[in-house]
Order: structure tokens, then C-alpha cells, then sequence
């Protein structure tokens, strides 16, 4: 996860916080909502606003050289 704790999924902005910056997390992505996981543990919900496909399903996070 980036560093200001923000991530793009669908086309949208989703807020994890920076307490989660640089862990890899889970996005469960649903019909309605996307949940975001640590673990087992859920740390968020966001509702799905578009109805853009998910391409990619697997992402690398970029790094600053």
C-alpha cells in the first residue's frame, strides 16, 4: 500500500489509512461493496460507486527509486 495509505481499485480512491501504509492487505471485491482485510481481520468497507470490470486482479506495488 502506499505510503498516504490510499489505493485505487475499479476507478476509485479507497481511504485504508496511513496506520496500514506499506503492509499488503486484501480487497475482497463484491457486487456492492469492496472490504479491505488484514488478515481476517476487516478493516474496512467502501461502497462501490462504478461498475467499471476488474481487469487486473493481482497488483505489484510501485517503488520510488
Amino acid at each position: 500500500m502506499p505510503a498516504d495509505g490510499v489505493v485505487m481499485v475499479g476507478g476509485q480512491r479507497l481511504r485504508i489509512g496511513r496506520a496500514h501504509a506499506g503492509q499488503a492487505l486484501t480487497i475482497l471485491i463484491e457486487d456492492t461493496v469492496f472490504r479491505v482485510l488484514d488478515g481476517d481481520v476487516e478493516l474496512s468497507t467502501h461502497a462501490r460507486t462504478s461498475d467499471i470490470p476488474i481487469r487486473q486482479f493481482k497488483a505489484v506495488a510501485r517503488t520510488r527509486e
